[in-house]
C-alpha cells in the first residue's frame, strides 16, 4: 500500500494503485513509501470514504460497515473497498482532535504511533491487520495540522469521535447512467468529488471519469 502526504491539508492518503500514486505525486503530494503490505484479495474488506465538504477533501478508512454507513449518512462518499485486512502485522490508527482534514493516520510503526500520540494525537488501537510492515521513506512522521495547543486539558471535540465532524447537508445527488449521459450534460470529464462522479465510471481508478 503506497502512502502519500499532502502538506497543505495534513492528509495522509493510502492506495494500492500505482497510477493513482503517480497522479497525486504529479500534483504536489509527497510520496512517503510503502505504508504496509496488504493481502491481495483475502480477509476483511477495508472501506474507503471521501469527504468533499472540508477544504481540500479528506479520506477515511475503516473495516467497520457500521462506521462506513454512518459516515455515508453524514454525506461522505463511499469509494469502494480500498484493500483487505489479514495477517499478523497490526496497523495502528491515530486521531488528531485538533484538525479538520487529515484527521487520521495509519502506520505499522509503533514508534510513529507513539511519536504522534506524544504530539497530541489520540491512539485508536489497531485499524486492521497487514501481512507485512511498510518501508516509509519520509524522515519523520508528520505532525498534526494544528499541534497540541498550549492549554489542551479538555479538547472541544468529543473524547472519542470515531467519525469526523458532520459536513454541511449535501445537495440532491447527481447520477448518470453512463459516460454518454455525462458528455451530453457537458460535464465530462468528472473528477473524484464532483457531483455525479462514481467509481464505476472511472474504469482505471485514477480519479478521473469519462475522459
Amino acid at each position: 500500500m503506497y502512502r502519500l502526504y499532502n502538506k497543505y491539508t495534513g492528509e495522509h492518503f493510502y492506495t494500492a494503485s500505482i497510477k493513482e500514486r503517480d497522479t497525486l505525486r504529479s500534483v504536489g503530494w509527497s510520496y512517503e513509501g510503502t505504508g504496509w503490505q496488504a493481502p491481495v484479495s483475502t480477509g476483511a474488506p477495508v472501506y474507503r470514504l471521501y469527504n468533499k465538504y472540508v477544504a481540500g477533501g479528506d479520506h477515511h478508512y475503516t473495516t467497520s460497515a457500521s462506521e462506513r454507513d454512518a459516515l455515508v449518512k453524514l454525506g461522505w462518499i463511499y469509494e469502494r473497498i480500498g484493500w483487505y485486512s489479514a495477517g499478523s502485522v497490526p496497523v495502528y490508527r491515530q486521531y488528531n482532535p485538533y484538525a479538520r482534514t487529515g484527521t487520521h493516520n495509519y502506520t505499522t510503526s509503533k514508534t510513529e504511533n507513539d511519536a504522534l500520540v506524544g504530539q497530541g494525537w489520540r491512539a485508536e488501537n489497531i485499524g486492521w491487520q497487514a501481512v507485512g510492515v511498510g518501508h516509509t521513506v519520509a524522515p519523520q512522521p508528520s505532525k498534526p495540522v494544528n499541534p497540541k495547543p498550549s492549554q489542551p486539558s479538555t479538547p472541544t471535540r468529543p473524547s472519542h469521535p470515531s467519525q469526523p465532524p458532520q459536513p454541511s447537508a449535501p445537495t440532491a445527488p447527481v447520477h448518470y447512467k453512463n459516460c454518454t449521459e455525462v458528455r451530453k450534460a457537458g460535464k465530462a470529464p468528472l473528477h473524484r468529488g464532483d457531483p455525479g462522479y462514481e467509481p464505476r465510471l472511472d474504469r482505471d481508478n485514477d480519479g478521473v471519469a469519462c475522459e
